[in-house]
């Protein structure tokens, strides 16, 4: 017997983005891919919402781009910890990328996988609701601002100036 699956409109209109406000969340990985002028990286970080069941299984995305390496380190610093300091003055995001070795290419970072200390982290994020980037008649999510957890980060980082709210524009 052969069937269709259907889905109503409603279902194929998708989720709304979650209230503007404050979030405990958990890291729950990254989805690195080539920027659309191939001259960067996007990480896309992913969190899970947690403690609030009517929010339960959402998700919130934040765009974190190698051109903007101030929100890669707020964002790290979100789960309480440092970035990496790999010496003559360079620092990473804490573990190591390893692929499916049946599907990396080192090309192509779609293919790699985080594996690190961020794993599984908790973290408290605000964010904000701005209009769609395609269609004014919808809003999308944005991140406002992600809540440094490491400890006595101003005494230990004063170089480290946290932004605010990312929504201003430089």
């Amino acid at each position: 017997m052969t069937f269709k699956m259907s889905y109503s409109k409603e279902e194929l209109k998708g989720l709304e983005p979650v209230p503007a406000g404050l979030y405990n969340v958990m890291f729950a990985g990254f989805k690195p891919k080539i920027s659309e002028k191939k001259d960067s990286l996007n990480f896309n970080g992913q969190v899970k919402i947690i403690g609030q069941p009517d929010l339960a299984n959402r998700f919130i995305f934040a765009s974190l781009n190698t051109k903007i390496a101030a929100f890669i380190q707020d964002f790290v610093h979100s789960f309480g910890l440092p970035l990496e300091n790999s010496g003559n003055g360079e620092f990473t995001i804490p573990g190591r990328w390893n692929g499916d070795p049946t599907k990396y290419i080192a090309e192509d970072p779609s293919t790699w996988v985080y594996v690190g200390p961020l794993t599984s982290q908790t973290a408290e994020w605000e964010v904000g609701i701005k209009p769609h980037y395609k269609d004014p008649t919808k809003t999308s999510q944005e991140i406002v601002r992600f809540i440094c957890k490491v400890p006595d980060c101003a005494n230990r980082f004063p170089e480290v100036q946290h932004s605010k709210d990312m929504r201003k524009k430089a």
